[in-house]
């Protein structure tokens, strides 16, 4: 099952709960009341987000953490990068020294995945987090290639 992890969601939710109000400062605790998540959680994402430029962290009485740049500037793919690490379908299209498969040079599909997990990189960094922050129908029902006829029957 190809999923996003649970916690590249929840720093998907965060992130688009910042980008309400992209210049102001949020607590940890501000983002556990209006997501649900607990403070060790958003603590951790956010740290991610800190050390990636994501967020930028102030310190102080009114301190807590704000969006560096504006939400149209982040995509998807941006965030799941950072918490989880680059998109890979199958350990053949890893980057790094950890792709470590030793039928590579017998497989016959391996060029193939490598255009599919592109394809999928290529979605996820298409959708902006300011499009995830408003609803799915006004995001995506007039997005050009969206031509799925299960969807549209659900738009009718």
């Amino acid at each position: 099952m190809i999923k996003v992890s649970r916690m590249a969601d929840y720093a998907i939710l965060l992130v688009c709960k910042m980008s309400n109000d992209e210049n102001k400062v949020y607590s940890s605790q501000e983002l556990s009341i209006v997501t649900s998540l607990k403070i060790t959680t958003i603590s951790k994402i956010l740290t991610k987000l800190t050390k990636a430029n994501v967020t930028d962290s102030i310190r102080g009485v009114s301190g807590g953490y704000k969006l560096t740049m504006q939400a149209e500037d982040i995509s998807v793919g941006n965030i799941i990068d950072i918490i989880d690490g680059k998109v890979a379908l199958t350990i053949c299209v890893e980057e790094g020294e950890n792709h470590n498969c030793n039928l590579v040079s017998l497989c016959p599909s391996q060029s193939n995945w490598q255009i599919i997990n592109n394809t999928v990189r290529e979605a996820l960094n298409s959708v902006s987090i300011a499009e995830m922050a408003n609803p799915f129908v006004s995001n995506f029902q007039y997005k050009e290639g969206v031509k799925n006829d299960q969807f549209n029957k659900v738009m009718e």
